[in-house]
């Protein structure tokens, strides 16, 4: 017999790929086809009924619509939108790709996922598909009067659609748009994830030891946790699983997903066989769940954008304005406390500390492209979030900027930079002597 081949990298099941692909894009395109197939049929049986209301209806609509070229008219929108579509999305495309290398991949992931694009390639596809359907439904003695009425009103709207995508798509495509767009689906993943973290615990509660390990079987990403089936397994209340990880965190075969506690090995083994099918992993991260993908995009933007090969310190402030909103939203929400019927599953909240490593990040490239105006903003962007921080946050940011001292020490003299860096020694120096160490 020969064993199963398995794939060396992540392939969840199709239960959780389906639900993925139709929320991502699929729904949209799908449902708009199936209203013009179901528009088809109506179409169809309209144009050979012979009920006196849709002859009168026929009648009426063939002063505009004749005879002899209603099934011309429809092989014409069906050839016609096929070649316009094509050429139209290959154009476009390009044009995301442009903006794709200049700024970064997730351009083309926030071009799919768009409900509008997705509405107008359903609408594109779908009218093609009922054009072609009525044509091949066409009788010798009932020519196809409804249905090439249907086509021509529905073409019209489509080419108006065409202007409008072609229109949002170059708007789509300019960086501040880019940004806006990461910075909203951050703010709404960290909403998603916070069903997550507010049904587990911060920090172990367990006395027992730790009686097994999971550790990671593929190559991919971490991309949702099952606390419904965990706690099935945890229902004896004893027992406790603490997660190193969070969702959206890259791993790799042998990484240390999750360690169970219980005072009987036997029943740790147990849950631990149920976390394979618990925690999925994917080959990519999911932007919509995981907040830190966001976070990672919009700082690896700014840093290629800040740094010497493209030297774009306008795109590279956006990044920063956008760091510095996600920062007063997070540092002032403080830790997200567990609810009282949390489940015995311990789970890391790293949004934060993901924020600060970008902010950190912005102020290393502003200072190896020599950008002593970003350096400003950094430096001003830090003296926010200090006056929002409180307990582990704010001495985070304190040892960051102390880190951070010989950095803005290889800058170009800058008089904004020196006031900034002023300010933040005299904030520091207020906030219960955090102030760095001469």
């Amino acid at each position: 017999m020969h064993s199963r081949r398995t794939r060396p990298s992540a392939s969840p099941p199709l239960r959780l790929r389906v639900p993925r692909a139709l929320r991502e894009f699929a729904a949209v395109p799908l449902a708009v086809v199936v209203v013009l197939v179901v528009l088809a049929a109506a179409s169809i049986i309209g144009d050979q009924a012979h009920g006196p209301f849709v002859r009168g209806l026929r009648t009426f609509l063939g002063h505009y619509i004749g005879k002899q070229t209603a099934a011309d008219t429809l092989g014409a929108v069906a050839t016609g939108l096929v070649t316009v579509t094509s050429i139209t999305f290959s154009v476009l495309l390009l044009a995301v790709q442009q903006t794709a290398s200049s700024l970064s991949p997730v351009v083309f992931d926030q071009f799919v996922r768009r409900r509008g694009n997705q509405l107008y390639l359903g609408l594109f596809v779908g009218l093609a598909l009922y054009s072609y359907l009525v044509m091949a439904a066409v009788q010798p003695k009932t020519p196809p009067i409804i249905g090439a009425f249907v086509a021509t009103a529905l073409t019209v709207v489509a080419l108006g659609c065409l202007l409008v995508l072609v229109y949002s798509t170059i708007d789509q495509m300019r960086p501040d748009n880019v940004m806006r767009q990461l910075h909203d689906r951050a703010v709404r993943a960290r909403a998603h994830e916070g069903a997550t973290v507010c049904r587990t615990r911060r920090r172990s509660t367990c006395s027992a030891p730790v009686r097994a390990e999971h550790r990671c079987p593929t190559f991919g990403y971490v991309e949702s946790v099952d606390l419904d089936q965990l706690s099935g397994v945890l229902s004896d209340g004893q027992g406790e699983v603490e997660m190193r990880f969070t969702i959206g965190d890259e791993v790799v075969r042998g990484d240390l997903l999750a360690v169970v506690r219980h005072p009987e090995e036997a029943t740790a083994r147990r849950i631990c066989e149920a976390l394979p099918r618990a925690v999925q992993i994917s080959p990519r991260p999911d932007i919509d769940v995981d907040p830190s993908t966001a976070v990672r995009d919009i700082s690896n933007i700014g840093w290629s954008s800040g740094s010497t090969s493209k030297h774009n310190p306008a795109i590279a402030a956006q990044a920063l304005h956008a760091l510095r909103d996600l920062g007063s939203r997070w540092v002032a929400e403080g830790e997200r406390a567990p609810a009282s019927d949390a489940v015995a599953v311990v789970y890391p909240d790293r949004d934060v500390d993901d924020l600060l490593d970008a902010l950190y990040s912005a102020a290393v490239v502003a200072r190896e492209s020599r950008q002593h105006q970003q350096a400003a903003k950094v430096l001003r962007t830090y003296r926010f979030l200090l006056d929002k921080a409180t307990g582990d946050v704010l001495a985070r940011l304190a040892r960051d900027l102390e880190v951070l001292r010989a950095e803005l020490d290889l800058l170009p003299r800058s008089p904004e930079v020196e006031t900034e860096r002023e300010r933040l020694t005299a904030q520091l120096t207020r906030l219960e002597g955090l102030a760095p160490s001469h």
